[in-house]
């Protein structure tokens, strides 16, 4: 069986070179290729569990989000795997059906399997299982809002910014009558989306209906159930802002079974390939999920790293805009 020494023989490089390129520390292109050629020569494999035995480590990073069936958040965990892969750490997902019991459980599955960091998604308050984590000095990122009693990195969006001005967008056209399909007035993401709505109306000297806001809970139904409630209070609503991709599926079915109405505007935070099948054409924010995951992984492997850098940083992406 080929060790790191032989590699390091048909490189031509030292052995520390070799160290350095399997612990993921940076190499000069032309050196990290050598060593990359000689490992597939030799059929070359990193003994992992050992690797991580000797550094009290078991390569591995815990990853909680509120549904595995939730395609913006697997696809954010794609791009994290696909990141942290490269430095030979290893994820395990776990969900917890927005239920604060199970996400409790969840978390202490990872900690007693050892994870090395853990990433958190949807996540705004503190738990005594998260506060345990962060006591330990286990790594935490958290994704898409910050976790209040806690200090962590973080990587969010431009909530507010995205939809004020996907509102103005709406305004722009003429539209005067703009609803909204929010959620829980206790999320951070809902706030953030909501106050850019609102903003955007106050500042075209428009007056924020209570009439024109319905909170729902991000599903297919509450959407559904959302849009029927705003177009019967509503009559001349012309347009509608809905803060997330689930429940924008569920309004839009409510308008398609409504053939009598007169044209409506959407616009959907959120924006996946499906988006370009709806009927009617719809606006859309999109997330740029793999940049997020990207830079969730980078922030992690980098406490990883330097286990001690305490400063924590949150990183903000951008969205992109579709307009009809």
């Amino acid at each position: 069986m080929a060790t790191a020494k032989d590699v390091a023989a048909l490189a031509g490089v030292s052995i520390g070179s070799v160290s350095n390129y399997l612990n993921g520390r940076h190499q000069r292109k032309a050196t990290a290729e050598k060593i990359k050629t000689a490992m597939t020569q030799l059929d070359y494999h990193q003994n992992i569990i050992a690797s991580g035995l000797k550094k009290n480590k078991t390569m591995s990073i815990g990853i909680v989000i509120n549904q595995l069936t939730d395609f913006f958040s697997m696809s954010i965990v794609s791009a994290i795997e696909a990141y942290v892969e490269k430095f030979g750490y290893s994820i395990i997902v776990c969900d917890y059906h927005d239920d604060k019991k199970r996400l409790e459980q969840k978390i202490d599955f990872l900690l007693k399997r050892s994870i090395d960091a853990i990433i958190v998604f949807h996540q705004d308050q503190s738990t005594p299982m998260l506060e345990k984590i962060a006591n330990s000095n286990i790594p935490i990122v958290a994704i898409d809002a910050p976790i209040n009693g806690l200090k962590t990195d973080v990587v969010v969006v431009n909530n507010y910014d995205s939809s004020k001005a996907g509102v103005n967008y709406l305004l722009k056209k003429g539209y005067r009558h703009i609803g909204i399909i929010t959620g829980s007035s206790e999320n951070y993401i809902a706030q953030k989306r909501q106050q850019g709505y609102e903003d955007a109306l106050k500042e075209n000297g428009l007056t924020v209906k209570n009439s024109y806001i319905w909170s729902g809970d991000y599903t297919i139904k509450s959407g559904y159930e959302g849009f029927n409630r705003l177009i019967k209070q509503n009559p001349n609503l012309d347009a509608i802002f809905i803060i997330n991709y689930y429940m924008s599926l569920g309004a839009i079915k409510a308008y398609r079974e409504k053939d009598h109405q007169p044209n409506i505007e959407f616009l959907v935070y959120d924006h996946f390939f499906v988006n370009d099948l709806f009927f009617p054409e719809i606006s859309s924010i999109e997330q740029p999920v793999k940049q997020i995951g990207t830079t969730a992984g980078k922030l992690v492997i980098a406490k990883l790293t330097n286990p001690a850098e305490t400063s924590c940083q949150t990183v903000y992406c951008r969205n992109i805009f579709h307009q009809m």
